[in-house]
């Protein structure tokens, strides 16, 4: 199995740099900055997963690892954003909540739990959560006017959410009709 690749290096730089360093930032007050780092953990989710096609590195490891970078990432800097006072919880909430239930019913099944194919709405709301995310802290920045920024990236977290959860509910419903081991 190949694990040593550099799609896989990038998935866990995105945890270990992206995910310390835009809190740091963000905590220091720095929201231009910590947008930029943000963003980076955005761009860094589809480098990783576009030079492990073209490379030829596509692995087990990263197919379970990219994922799971990008929902531990996202639930870590959400949950330190809405600390902050910079990211509305319901956004976290609702994200937790549907991706425990999807580690919930994977474990009962004894599965595996992966996504497998990624669907439309997957992808959907991937674009839309990552970037909102880095958008919605900028309209924090003071070097940047918060309207209509803000306003527009509200909209564009509560459409990532519904289609985080109806992306969720297409996996549930995989995971359900599977049979069991």
């Amino acid at each position: 199995m190949r694990w040593a690749t550099l799609p896989n290096a990038i998935s866990v730089a995105r945890l270990l740099v992206f995910v310390p360093l835009t809190m740091w930032l963000a905590a220091d007050g720095r929201e231009l900055a910590a947008t930029l780092s943000l963003a980076a953990f955005g761009a860094t989710d589809w480098i990783d997963g576009f030079l492990a096609r073209r490379l030829g590195q596509v692995s087990r490891v990263g197919e379970v690892l990219d994922p799971v970078a990008d929902r531990l990432g996202i639930i870590i800097i959400g949950f330190g954003l809405a600390l902050l006072g910079y990211f509305p919880w319901f956004v976290l909430v609702t994200i937790f909540l549907c991706d425990l239930a999807l580690l919930v019913i994977g474990l009962a099944r004894l599965e595996r739990v992966r996504e497998g194919r990624v669907n439309l709405l997957g992808k959907a709301r991937s674009a839309f959560i990552m970037v909102a995310m880095p958008l919605h802290l900028l309209s924090y920045a003071e070097q940047v006017p918060a309207e209509p920024l803000r306003t527009i990236t509200w909209w564009m977290l509560l459409i990532g959410t519904v289609l985080h959860v109806a992306a969720g509910a297409v996996y549930a419903v995989r995971y359900l009709r599977r049979r069991a081991p």
